[in-house]
């Protein structure tokens, strides 16, 4: 069950996209949305920021001030955003549970410490949406890959643009793996709104076979989901690659996966299709590791 959503607010262009990724999520689960900012002080941002640990004297106090007009702007226009996205989609605003089940938001701000307040929003969530970097900030790198890595939830990674809607096509990039598994269990509230899902596997070694989609396609039927099944490509071409096209040619508007990982580091070192769901998906991404 997904009943509630965190959807980080950045106060930056990617917010757009973001929250309406979060609210076409929201809608068809009738879910909350909490909505969190975290503020930096300039100190906790400077250490982020290029180029200031080498700087001395009055160019010190020069860049620490630059930090925070840049900070006290974010965490204006991230809440801004938020007041406008409730005015606009009339979501109402509550921060305890209630008998109507209708999508409400709540907004919450946090100073410092950014990837322990997430970390600890998100583990007390059900799912994350998250945009990615496209603008500069103060916040340490790699926060979509911590998250999947110790969140413990699933994250959604929003695309660039806009989505109407993510229940229309949704595709389950499938491999016979743990992650894979593990996302698509996660995922299956949403599978059950789908109009269509296709169980779509890549012609690659280790790859899933006819038998193994049929046998999960007769699994989720008794989770209410009528999906298809489908394998394509070509074991020569990179799987990824091949992933993105056929979910174009689906017109999804959603891609399941698990988030694969490589090595001892799994933390950090994610293999080469989940690397490129990561950076290059243009819709939105629905992961867990």
């Amino acid at each position: 069950m997904i009943r509630t959503i965190l959807v980080p607010a950045s106060g930056s262009s990617t917010d757009q996209s973001v929250f309406a990724t979060a609210l076409a999520l929201a809608r068809p689960l009738k879910a909350h949305l909490e909505f969190l900012h975290v503020h930096l002080t300039p100190g906790v941002a400077a250490l982020h920021a290029p180029h200031v640990d080498f700087l001395q004297g009055p160019a010190v106090g020069s860049a620490l001030a630059e930090i925070e007009r840049t900070e006290a702007g974010l965490s204006a226009r991230a809440l801004e955003h938020f007041q406008e996205f409730c005015r606009q989609h009339r979501v109402l605003i509550r921060d305890t549970p209630q008998a109507v089940e209708l999508v409400s938001a709540h907004y919450s701000e946090r100073i410092d410490q950014p990837l322990a307040w997430l970390l600890m929003h998100a583990r007390h969530s059900d799912l994350v949406v998250l945009g990615r970097r496209r603008n500069r900030d103060y916040l340490p790198g790699g926060l979509i890959e911590e998250l999947l890595a110790r969140g413990g939830r699933p994250v959604v990674i929003a695309g660039d643009s806009a989505p109407r809607s993510v229940t229309g096509t949704v595709v389950v990039c499938w491999k016979e793996t743990a992650e894979a598994a593990r996302a698509v269990g996660a995922a299956v509230p949403l599978l059950r709104s789908a109009r269509r899902v296709v169980l779509l596997a890549i012609e690659e070694q280790g790859g899933a076979s006819a038998e193994q989609l049929e046998h999960l396609a007769g699994e989720l039927a008794w989770h209410g989901v009528d999906a298809d099944v489908s394998i394509d490509g070509e074991a020569s071409r990179p799987a990824a690659q091949q992933l993105l096209t056929r979910a174009a040619e689906l017109q999804a508007d959603l891609l399941v996966a698990g988030a694969f990982g490589r090595g001892a580091l799994r933390e950090r070192m994610f293999g080469g299709v989940t690397r490129t769901l990561l950076e290059h998906a243009d819709i939105p991404v629905f992961m867990l590791q």
